[in-house]
């Protein structure tokens, strides 16, 4: 069975679409049996900034995870932020743990994902009701961390995106058992990206209530600027990320994974149905990358002047990728040792990827490299600092929803 974790919105109606997936596709061997999400902010949030999520509140959040259990589908709740300035080593900071988590426990949360090795413990002995889940951000790539993680009582770990498709790893790690092992299907990180860490803590902090009146602290586009424009500016980038086409599940599943996350916290409810959709059907027809959402570039269409590019549309055609991942099965390639030699990345993105502009590529990459620098040279005033802290929170404030 082929069971997939997807976020949710907090919208009416969202679980009932779910539902209907599950009646559609009941008998084909997949089914959504999970939904995740959070609060928007909190002492103890998750890994996403508060201007992305939605704004819900407590009777909001019950009433959604009861509508999901009516309709057998349960909910993991994000407790994922790689750190939380030791708030949990205080006395203030446990009782705050202790009082979000007994709320979790009486709205029916069936599990509880983290980052914080410590947080895991603290749940899994405190809290047998809920299970565990390792973060991917835990950065789980190893067997030594599988069983660290299993013998402090965690039940499933989503695994670092880097071991997608390093099978040798995978195989091994299903086969010591005791801990369910879970793959996200559709991450959009740079293959062996070093400075994910950073982002995510950058990202996390975003959502701290304790900054900025609840809102969380912002922060600028130097992460997404850069890792878009090593994707524009070297194409093969784009095929070397860890995602997984839905017609190759099967082929995660011969190894034993069951698991599989769809990431998406911040989408409305029609790309989420979209996306599950895509992965429940095994099948999808076009542009991959309309259904992985990867179109960042789009951020960088003004120009210094003020004027804005056309946009940029990069086609990474899913028909010409029969065969691409089944590569990484058969031949189990070490990718984390470099490309040297391989070639594999570069021959399927000649044969499967396209732009409808070389000229307007270079353009985008040149807007790029410009913001670039000057996030990086630049001192924001004072003034701009205030300005930012303002925006943030005003667009915060603007994710409310009608569940």
């Amino acid at each position: 069975m082929r069971k997939f974790s997807v976020p949710t919105p907090f919208t009416s109606g969202f679980i009932e679409q779910l539902a209907e997936l599950n009646e559609e596709f009941d008998g084909s061997g997949g089914r959504i049996f999970e939904i995740y999400g959070s609060f928007q902010s909190g002492a103890f949030h998750s890994a996403r900034p508060a201007k992305y999520l939605p704004a819900i509140d407590k009777n909001q959040f019950r009433s959604h995870v009861g509508r999901g259990r009516e309709k057998g589908i349960r909910f993991n709740y994000l407790l994922n932020a790689p750190a939380y300035a030791n708030l949990e080593y205080t006395s203030e900071g446990r009782k705050k743990l202790e009082e979000l988590l007994s709320f979790l426990v009486d709205s029916g949360v069936a599990s509880i994902t983290v980052a914080v090795p410590y947080l895991a413990e603290i749940i899994s002995r405190c809290f047998p009701q809920l299970e565990v889940v390792v973060s991917t951000i835990g950065y789980v790539n190893s067997l030594a961390g599988i069983g660290q993680y299993r013998d402090i009582g965690v039940g499933r770990i989503v695994v670092d995106v880097e071991v997608n498709r390093d099978f040798r790893f995978l195989e091994k790690g299903v086969a010591e058992g005791r801990t369910d092992l879970e793959v996200i299907v559709n991450p959009v990180c740079i293959s062996q990206c070093h400075f994910k860490y950073n982002h995510y803590c950058v990202a996390s902090t975003g959502a701290q209530s304790f900054l900025h009146g609840g809102a969380g602290a912002p922060y600028n586009q130097y992460y997404l600027n850069w890792c878009f424009l090593k994707k524009l500016q070297n194409g093969v980038e784009i095929l070397k990320s860890p995602w997984i086409r839905p017609e190759d599940i099967g082929v995660w599943q011969e190894t034993g994974i069951s698991f599989f996350k769809i990431a998406g916290r911040g989408l409305d409810d029609t790309r989420i149905v979209q996306l599950c959709r895509g992965y429940l059907e095994r099948r999808f027809s076009g542009n991959l990358l309309d259904l992985l959402g990867w179109p960042h570039w789009l951020t960088f269409r003004e120009n210094p002047d003020g004027t804005c590019l056309e946009p940029l549309e990069i086609m990474l055609d899913n028909s010409m990728l029969e065969g691409f991942l089944k590569f990484f099965a058969e031949h189990k390639p070490q990718c984390r040792y470099g490309c040297s030699g391989c070639g594999h990345c570069e021959r399927w993105a000649r044969r499967a990827l396209r732009y409808n502009d070389r000229k307007l590529l270079d353009l985008y990459s040149k807007n790029m490299e410009e913001n670039l620098s000057s996030l990086v040279a630049q001192i924001p005033s004072g003034m701009q600092t205030v300005e930012a802290a303002e925006k943030w929170r005003r667009q915060a404030g603007e994710q409310r929803v009608d569940g």
